[in-house]
């Protein structure tokens, strides 16, 4: 497994004043994000959703793929910059919350209050702006129990200081099967809209977007240690000279077709 902790946790965890770490260190030892690639996530889980109603984490999975979002609704800054970050990506996104993907966000913080989640969905399904998002973007609450299991499954480390009333934590979006299998993690608080598509068309098995995007899954390929998609090279030129190909050929079929109609 990679154990990668974000550029925008170390930012998050460096005091801007005195330039030491917020945190004790041995607080901050145990935050990273340890890629658990095809992991199944626990789907008998049990929330609470924004209105305290209990619910189970299988009630957002079955059709469409879901992006994960760890995140605490009292964090200072950097759950907002994931959130933030997540809405401007999605709003360049041809992909509609609640049509072709789902977003679940859950609270590591196991004192917050669906009062909390409903306060904070508001503010985001606002700001995203789309028709069907309030039945598409879910935030949850739950216990320890139930929180534990999830962010360790998935691999997201995070720890509470007491002293500073705040956890340490890493920054990812994670993006699972619609039969809750680990697919692909994206870092940080930007977050690529063409990453995004392809990890959601790699993640509902072609069921989400078009035949343009097989084609650039073709010519992309994720590299687990960026948590990005980059160009392979081979396939680039493979897909290019199979299209050129292809219309050469049709561009013949069409003058045969046209010569043969002309002479009768």
């Amino acid at each position: 497994m990679i154990r990668f902790l974000t550029l925008a946790t170390c930012l998050f965890l460096v005091s801007p004043v005195s330039g030491q770490s917020v945190f004790p260190r041995d607080v901050t030892q145990g935050v990273s994000i340890d890629q658990k690639m095809g992991a199944r996530v626990p789907l008998d889980l049990e929330f609470k959703n924004e209105l305290g109603e209990t619910v189970r984490l299988g009630d957002y999975f079955g059709d469409r793929p879901v992006v994960l979002t760890p995140v605490y609704y009292s964090c200072p800054m950097l759950c907002n910059l994931v959130l933030d970050g997540l809405v401007r990506t999605t709003r360049n996104l041809k992909f509609d919350i609640g049509d072709e993907y789902e977003v679940v966000t859950v609270s590591f913080d196991h004192s917050e209050s669906p009062e909390m989640a409903l306060a904070k969905k508001g503010v985001y399904t606002k700001r995203y702006g789309r028709p069907g998002v309030e039945a598409g973007w879910h935030f949850l609450t739950g216990d320890q129990l139930a929180i534990r299991a999830l962010m360790e499954t998935v691999g997201f480390g995070y720890e509470y200081d007491a002293i500073q009333d705040q956890y340490a934590h890493a920054a990812a979006i994670i993006v699972l099967t619609p039969d809750g299998r680990i697919s692909r993690y994206f870092y940080g608080f930007e977050y690529n809209a063409r990453d995004l598509r392809l990890g959601l068309v790699e993640a509902s098995d072609g069921q989400v977007g078009s035949a343009i995007d097989q084609v650039l899954l073709l010519c992309y390929s994720y590299d687990l240690a960026t948590g990005k998609y980059s160009r392979v090279a081979m396939n680039v030129v493979r897909v290019g000279g199979t299209l050129t190909a292809a219309s050469i050929f049709g561009f013949i079929f069409l003058m045969v077709r046209r010569e043969k109609k002309r002479r009768a």
